[in-house]
């Protein structure tokens, strides 16, 4: 069932893209400019961004720093877009910053959020915000904080009709952040080729600031300067140890600016394991079945998940839907051979991709009215992927305290 949202957010038409600030950055004015009353580092990218932002956090929150943290999108509740301290902001407070934004009624859905996110963490008197970038990065919402600190995980193909058709045109997009950020990080996860279409020539790759490489049992060896680390690795999948690995140097990037006092071993072990990121990898149980949840929505992130799915001895089957704006084709060509059934199934959202379109990428696959019906018609062990809709309604259905 969708969530209801508040009612100053029903009408702002969460579809709405405008490339452009000059409307935000009014309202912002009027209500005193929220953004600037604390420093901010940006994640930007395609891929892993959200990963990244919430490792980030949980790493900032172990040195002691007094964070906010703004992600999109939500998996169940809206309000899970803005946490403080890391916890999600109330719907009390939400709504009281939300009507706050009622007289400025042309702003975006996200615009709206992201101001609502401003105006919380300057309440809370937070000491850094760790803010995630939506679409691009040239006219994204986030840019009006005006970032001292951001790094890039990678160049992806979402958004192509937006960003453009190009790779290095999408590339050259979200690099205007970083031009503009004193600090600025490059994530191992951009390919080579993309860091001189960036245009910051000041950025530096994460491993110049920490180096992340898997250990043995599933763990990771954190290194720089003299100190060296072997830590539990909170995320599961190959992918996320770039993102870690970004996350890391952003905080080191954070000490260089003043924003963190010390970057301190046995703090970087008490974050690492406070990292709270679900629907990546995790398990959700479902009626008392378990199952495997992971945000893989576009091709990218298809193939990390097939690349860990193909690594286990057993094979998984596949419960999968996805937004009208994904090349489902491609993301099917990458996961078939990974699974063993598939079942498509039809989301409960305006922008959702017709059931008979995605069944014709997955030839023989069987469909479903919606996810849970889904579930039910595979054999266990299942894997949910394809949309970020898809994890919120399984972890929304979830079983009481488990695997939210």
């Amino acid at each position: 069932m969708p969530q209801i949202l508040p009612l100053s957010l029903r009408d702002r038409q969460p579809g709405r893209i405008r490339p452009e600030l000059g409307p935000l950055r009014d309202a912002l004015a009027g209500l005193g400019d929220p953004q600037f009353a604390y420093p901010s580092i940006l994640v930007i990218g395609t891929n892993g961004k959200g990963s990244t932002a919430a490792t980030l956090e949980a790493i900032l929150l172990a040195h002691g720093v007094a964070t906010g943290l703004t992600t999109s999108p939500h998996l169940v509740s809206v309000e899970e877009r803005i946490r403080i301290r890391g916890e999600d902001i109330g719907r009390d407070d939400f709504e009281r910053h939300l009507s706050r934004l009622a007289p400025y009624r042309d702003l975006t859905f996200f615009e709206t959020i992201t101001a609502a996110a401003f105006l919380a963490f300057a309440e809370a008197g937070v000491e850094v915000a760790v803010l995630e970038a939506g679409m691009g990065g040239s006219w994204d919402a986030t840019r009006v904080a005006a970032s001292t600190v951001a790094g890039i995980t990678n160049v992806g193909s979402d958004h192509k009709a937006w960003l453009g058709e190009d790779a290095f045109e999408r590339a050259r997009d979200k690099g205007a952040p970083l031009r503009s950020a004193t600090w600025a990080v490059i994530g191992p996860g951009l390919a080579a080729e993309f860091v001189p279409a960036l245009g910051a020539p000041h950025a530096v790759a994460a491993s110049e600031l920490v180096e992340v490489t898997a250990s043995h049992g599933g763990g990771l060896r954190v290194a720089w300067d003299e100190h060296e680390l072997e830590v539990p690795c909170p995320l599961l999948g190959d992918h996320q140890i770039g993102n870690i690995q970004l996350a890391l140097a952003l905080a080191r990037s954070a000490e260089a600016a003043g924003l963190v006092l010390r970057f301190e071993p046995d703090s970087i072990i008490r974050g690492l394991a406070g990292v709270r990121w679900p629907g990546r990898l995790s398990d959700c149980q479902v009626g008392g079945r378990r199952l495997l949840v992971d945000a893989a929505h576009n091709l990218e992130g298809a193939e990390a998940l097939a690349a860990h799915l193909m690594g286990r001895a057993e094979r998984r089957n596949l419960l999968f839907s996805c937004l009208d704006d994904k090349d489902v084709e491609a993301m099917a060509r990458v996961l078939a051979p990974a699974v063993a059934g598939v079942v498509v199934c039809q989301l409960e959202d305006d922008r959702a991709m017709a059931v008979e379109r995605i069944a014709a990428a997955f030839p023989g696959a069987r469909q479903a009215p919606d996810p849970l019906v889904g579930l039910g018609c595979l054999p266990d062990p299942v894997v949910a992927a394809g949309s970020l809709r898809l994890v919120g309604a399984l972890l929304e259905a979830a079983d009481q305290g488990v695997g939210r």
